[in-house]
């Protein structure tokens, strides 16, 4: 881009004239197109009516469109009307706060791909000071955002069962009883033990002892309520956080995980059936730690598995 500068000597300073970046822009020159062309991320701009100026090869290969399709168009004319909404929503936040924007988004080619992306654009002036336009990168990072799908994923959820995990379990409870604590909610922890599970490991092995735990956990699932968090808190030792009922609603559902389980029996592949029962240990805030209804629950449960188990008992 040509420069014409003059040196003021009495001031030492540098008055630098810049022909107008808009008009450049919409020049389609060569020289412009040569330089981003050979950029791997993909590149765009448009004027302040939302309308494309041009981009290069990288973004044509990235929405799967030509330069041809997208110059003089807006993307109302490119996207679906979602998508478009979004897009213009942004450029306008943009104009109307000057400067720099950046922002993650899933989008959706026009191959139908759905993709995470990272938009950085800058707005930019015409020769007056108005605003003109703006020039737009895009990183795809679908890769990234998988991963740590992944990683949360590991993090949070047991691979046997599908429920939480342990430590997953006592941030959610933590939440819950946070809530209970400022008064908004009543809050009780169940902890449940599958009965003589040694023996189901003794006499079928640990495969089908996973078996079991799998169908527990699937069995609790299917009869929980939505506001119920499930956790596979060690071993063959479950908890369930229940918020939303008073203590009389609270041992009722106990009472109806504990019957639900002990009325249904896991197929085996010798064509034999696995009866699993469990054992349930209630506690109910009442002001107490969070760590203190665990410890309570936990002495209930043993109390139940005292009492011949397949029992609920309250502490």
């Amino acid at each position: 881009m040509n420069k014409t500068m003059t040196h003021d000597v009495k001031s030492n300073s540098v008055d630098i004239q810049v022909p107008d970046l808009l008009s450049f822009l919409s020049s389609n020159s060569p020289v412009l197109q040569l330089m981003i062309d050979t950029l791997p991320v993909p590149i765009f701009y448009k004027d302040v009516s939302g309308i494309y100026l041009g981009c290069n090869h990288a973004f044509e290969d990235f929405i799967k469109l030509t330069r041809q399709q997208m110059i003089g168009r807006s993307v109302f004319e490119l996207f679906d009307k979602e998508l478009a909404e979004v897009y213009q929503q942004a450029d306008q936040a943009l104009f109307d706060h000057p400067g720099i924007q950046v922002y993650e988004k899933q989008i959706r080619s026009t191959q139908g791909d759905e993709l995470f992306v990272k938009f950085h654009k800058t707005s930019f002036l015409d020769d007056e000071g108005n605003v003109a336009g703006l020039i737009g990168v895009i990183f795809d990072i679908t890769a990234q955002k998988k991963l740590e799908a992944v990683l949360t994923k590991q993090a949070t959820i047991d691979d046997l069962t599908g429920l939480y995990n342990r430590r997953e379990g006592l941030r959610q409870g933590d939440i819950h009883y946070r809530i209970s604590c400022r008064g908004e909610g009543q809050f009780a922890v169940l902890m449940l033990d599958v009965d003589y599970f040694k023996k189901v490991n003794d006499q079928y092995g640990h495969v089908v002892g996973d078996q079991a735990l799998k169908f527990i956990a699937k069995t609790l699932l299917s009869h929980s309520r939505v506001t119920d968090v499930l956790i596979r808190y060690g071993g063959e030792e479950f908890m369930i956080l229940v918020s939303g009922c008073g203590e009389d609603d609270a041992t009722a559902l106990a009472e109806s995980y504990r019957e639900t389980l002990a009325t249904k029996t896991m197929p085996l592949d010798c064509g034999k059936s696995l009866a699993l029962t469990v054992s349930i240990g209630i506690s109910y805030f009442r002001n107490q730690s969070f760590s203190a209804m665990i410890h309570e629950a936990d002495t209930a449960l043993y109390e139940a598995k005292r009492r011949n188990r397949n029992t609920v008992c309250s502490y």
